[in-house]
């Protein structure tokens, strides 16, 4: 008997140990022998309540949004009620307050009252039941609305209650309310000509230009786009290699270009047909149907000969396994223009001076960063966008914050996309760096407004002649398979550089990444 207590004296000990040295947590078993566990370090208090009576509010129910006569605030889930057996429980961020409830009725539904008194008060308040649907309470007290939701996600995805809500679903129809908000900022639309502002004290082609940027022999000028040191060579080009344009085509590498990569990668999500009508093959020449500094349209004619580096090595963007493609093409044919209207150089050209001499317009709006939006907004904002056929890139003011798989950067742009089916996040920001295999830079945005508010938009609006070809039932983007080499799954030292990006995180090479993309080359 001694020693049996002497091994259970050791194994109690051993058992402390372990406690000690581990995460604790409390693990509840369900009667349906589930079980919920949760990390004690994550637990403020626990207490047990005594469960409502028939005809009495009950559980806890957390507040999305406050809504005066004056003012309409978002709580963020940050604040709740706790309803138990006659009592209230109102916890905000730094109080807690208890009420005595008295019900009118027999029964909670819409119209009914209840009045809770705080104790050691002689007063009470009286509340309506304002709306009661699915996991929604709506609470009235005088002219207050109180819109509350069964958990802390349902109250930061709520939607603003206010029918003038500047992103509300019924205003779709009307754009000019949504800009017509503070929202907005840095219209680039010109009344002198359609592609924007920037390009009004540029003029239109003359009859030179236009033999100029005809002529395939004619070379973008690297020395004025700062890219000394590069050379063009004669490569196989690939224009699609995935049978239409996908954004998966857009991997940016030596050129310092993020923002027309992003535009390339959403026109190829939002419009991949139209891009084919923009693109002419004639042996190793391709004709770019594009438009002048005053919205004439022009024609842009480059060969085969791509921007590499003293080693031969492809510098410019291309698809996945280095292939050179149709915005390989596009890219040459912008850099030609430049050279000929000496617009931008292609080394840190924006998202509104990168898509008008393709789409005709440069009509655009940016979004910036801060308190601008709530959390639930930015979801409606994208989904605004999107479904108007913009041209949506956005950007990060802090670099190093995870988003799903990969990390914020700063000084970069991103594609913007729909959050896959399902999703819990915000939306996509794909990396034009396309890095992480199958991942293909897919940023997942969190609903966490610490993340939110350093997000803003260059949504640009499209030209008259693409609607047509805009993509049906647009969804959340899917990569298209492929086998991934070691130039798809992280950006180059020089990128890094680039970008100011001093620690990363490479992703490993899969076993079998050897293989190439599928599909012939075009020689």
């Amino acid at each position: 008997m001694k020693t049996k207590r002497i091994l259970s004296s050791t194994f109690l000990l051993l058992a402390f140990i372990s406690l000690a040295s581990a995460q604790r947590r409390v693990d509840i078993t369900l009667k349906d022998k589930s079980i919920v566990s949760c990390a004690l370090d994550d637990i403020s208090y626990m207490e047990i309540v005594e469960a409502a009576n028939p005809g009495e509010l009950d559980g806890v129910w957390y507040l999305g949004w406050k809504v005066t006569s004056s003012a309409t605030t978002n709580s963020e889930g940050a604040e709740m009620l706790v309803f138990y057996a006659s009592k209230m429980k109102w916890v905000k961020k730094a109080s807690e307050t208890m009420y005595d409830l008295t019900y009118s009725g027999d029964a909670i539904q819409p119209g009914s009252t209840f009045k809770a008194k705080r104790e050691g008060s002689t007063t009470a308040l009286t509340y309506t039941v304002f709306a009661m649907e699915g996991d929604m309470l709506v609470l009235k007290q005088a002219t207050t609305r109180y819109y509350f939701y069964k958990s802390q996600f349902a109250a930061v995805n709520a939607k603003k209650p206010e029918s003038n809500n500047y992103l509300s679903r019924q205003q779709y129809s009307d754009p000019a309310k949504l800009w017509a908000s503070n929202i907005k900022g840095g219209y680039s639309g010109s009344q002198i000509t359609p592609m924007g502002q920037h390009f009004e004290r540029f003029n239109s082609a003359s009859d030179d230009d236009k033999a100029w940027l005809a002529d395939p022999n004619n070379q973008p000028d690297l020395a004025w786009h700062e890219l000394s040191g590069k050379i063009w060579s004669a490569k196989g080009v690939n224009l699609y290699p995935f049978g239409s344009p996908v954004p998966a085509d857009v991997n940016q590498h030596a050129i310092g270009d993020c923002s027309m990569c992003a535009v390339f990668a959403s026109f190829a999500y939002i419009y991949p047909e139209w891009i084919k009508t923009l693109i002419e093959k004639n042996g190793n020449n391709y004709t770019v149907h594009m438009f002048d500094p005053k919205g004439n349209p022009v024609d842009v004619v480059v060969d085969n000969k791509i921007m590499c580096n003293s080693g031969g090595g492809v510098d410019q963007v291309t698809g996945k396994n280095g292939v050179v493609n149709w915005a390989t093409i596009m890219e040459k044919a912008l850099m030609k223009w430049e050279t000929r209207f000496q617009c931008n150089k292609i080394g840190g050209i924006g998202t509104e001076h990168a898509a008008p001499p393709f789409t005709g317009n440069g009509a655009s709006y940016s979004i910036g960063t801060g308190d601008r939006l709530y959390t639930s907004e930015y979801r409606l904002l994208v989904d605004y966008a999107l479904s108007n056929g913009m041209i949506s890139v956005g950007g990060f003011s802090e670099g190093g914050l995870q988003c799903g798989p990969l990390e914020t950067v700063t000084g970069h742009a991103f594609t913007v996309m729909y959050a896959d089916e399902g999703a819990t996040y915000s939306h996509v920001m794909r990396n034009p760096w396309g890095n992480g295999g199958s991942v293909d830079g897919k940023l997942e945005v969190p609903m966490d407004r610490s993340v939110l508010t350093i997000v803003d938009f260059r949504l640009v609006f499209p030209g008259a002649q693409m609607a047509q070809y805009k993509k049906e039932n647009l969804g959340p983007y899917t990569p298209p398979r492929f086998k991934p080499m070691p130039i798809d799954m992280n950006p180059s030292e020089e990128m890094l550089r680039m970008y100011n990006v001093r620690h990363y995180t490479p992703f490993p090479l899969p076993e079998d990444a050897e293989e190439d993309v599928e599909g012939d080359t075009e020689e």
